[in-house]
Parts: structure tokens; C-alpha cells; sequence
């Protein structure tokens, strides 16, 4: 069976699966992070220009004056989309004593990024759809409210976006790339310096690396492992 027709089989599989039993909401795009630190979801599409004052002239002028960050080689390898990016990927959440599994499909265009998921049996958990302004999420009532969809969105846009891209709509904080044993790392810090996100990536062709992401303060771990 092909990818393609992989895909369109779980598409089909969530849409089905959702007619029945969900509920369309529209979320917010801006999210608490931590005390006053806040993220709100970067707009599409993915090389679009950061906003004036946050230009990639301001960001060579800011890394220079922080020689500790890795360069060159130790860079992550981030996308230019002319076309779709669709991802297969098994995902766990853990938040304190809680795990969750998932199958996720990760489908990014210029114009617009969809997340759909599965429970490991099949059964449809969500669609969330962001088109750069405004996010919808399609999912199952039995999740009830404690699902927030504008939280995934934001940390696969921080474990995915370049660091450009990101600081441009962090408020408090700041990513920046850091040694550590795994190939590659990024870590989220406060203002005053305090690291609150710290993710791992398997390569520096971090869309289809595996994935460690650890939040301390939130007790909050995700780990992402490509299918």
C-alpha cells in the first residue's frame, strides 16, 4: 500500500469516525506557556517573513553577540514548502501519571496545516485545521475540555518552526539551539534565563527525526517517532 493511499485511508477514517459523535470549535491562537510567558501561533505560510522589527538581519545581529549557540553544521534543517509535507507519526503525551498514545497525520501547505489523530485502535479523535489566521477543531465529545487543540498546534510549531520564525511570536521567552548529547537541541528560556522547554531531536532533519520534548514545569513530556 502506498503512502499516499495511506493517508487518504486515515483521512477518510477520521472524517468518517467523526460525523457521528464531535463537536466544531473554533480556539484561540495564543497560548500561556508559563507564567508570564506566552506563545501565539505563526502565521502561514512557513517562510513567511517574520514582522518588522524581527527581520533575519535583527536575528543575525542578536546570535552574533551569542557565540555559546551551535553553528553551522549544528543547525536545524528547517522546511521551505512550495508543495505539501505530509507526515505519519506515533505520539505520546505524558502529563504527571497520565500517558496517552496516538496516531497522528501531520499535513502542512503553504496556506494551511492539518493535524488529524487516532486513538492506536483506530478510533477518530480529532481534526484540527489552522490556515495561518484561524484554528477549528473537529473532535470526538469524549474528549471532552480538556482537549486544547491551540496547545498542540503550539508545541509541533515549536518543535518545528525555525527559531526565527518562533521568537517573532514569543512573548517572555525566547528558543535558541544548544549542545547536548542527542544530535540536536532546543530549548525554550524565560527572559530571565530560565529554561522551561527542552527538545531532542534524532537528526538535524528535524520532520523526520524522532522527537523528545519535555516541559519540567508543566509535567508535561511528548514524544514523537515517525511512522
Amino acid at each position: 500500500m502506498t503512502a499516499a493511499v495511506t493517508r487518504l485511508l486515515l483521512l477518510a477514517t477520521v472524517l468518517v469516525g467523526l460525523s457521528g459523535c464531535s463537536q466544531l470549535l473554533y480556539r484561540q491562537t495564543c497560548v500561556a506557556l508559563a507564567k508570564d510567558v506566552s506563545y501565539c501561533l505563526a502565521p502561514l505560510p512557513l517562510n513567511q517573513a517574520a514582522p518588522k522589527g524581527q527581520t533575519s538581519d535583527t536575528k543575525a545581529a542578536k546570535d552574533a553577540k551569542q557565540p555559546d549557540e551551535p553553528q553551522g553544521n549544528g543547525s536545524v534543517q528547517t522546511q521551505t514548502l512550495e508543495q505539501t509535507l505530509s507526515l505519519s507519526q506515533q505520539v505520546r503525551l505524558q502529563r504527571g501519571e497520565q500517558s496517552h498514545e496516538l496516531i497522528s497525520q501531520l499535513e502542512l501547505q503553504p496556506q494551511q496545516m492539518t493535524v488529524v489523530g487516532l486513538a492506536p485502535l483506530g478510533q477518530a479523535l480529532f481534526t484540527l485545521i489552522y490556515d495561518g489566521h484561524t484554528l477549528t477543531s473537529e473532535q470526538s465529545v469524549l474528549l471532552g475540555n480538556e482537549f486544547k487543540a491551540e496547545y498542540l498546534l503550539a508545541l509541533l510549531q515549536l518543535i518545528y518552526w525555525p527559531e526565527e520564525k518562533l521568537n517573532a511570536y514569543l512573548d517572555g521567552a525566547r528558543v535558541k539551539l544548544e549542545d547536548c548529547a542527542a544530535v540536536l537541541c532546543r530549548v525554550l528560556l524565560s527572559n530571565d534565563n530560565r529554561e522551561l522547554m527542552r527538545i531532542s531531536y534524532s537528526s538535524p532533519d528535524i520532520w523526520h527525526a524522532e522527537v523528545a520534548m519535555n516541559m519540567p514545569q508543566a509535567d508535561l513530556k511528548l514524544n514523537i517517532k515517525p511512522l
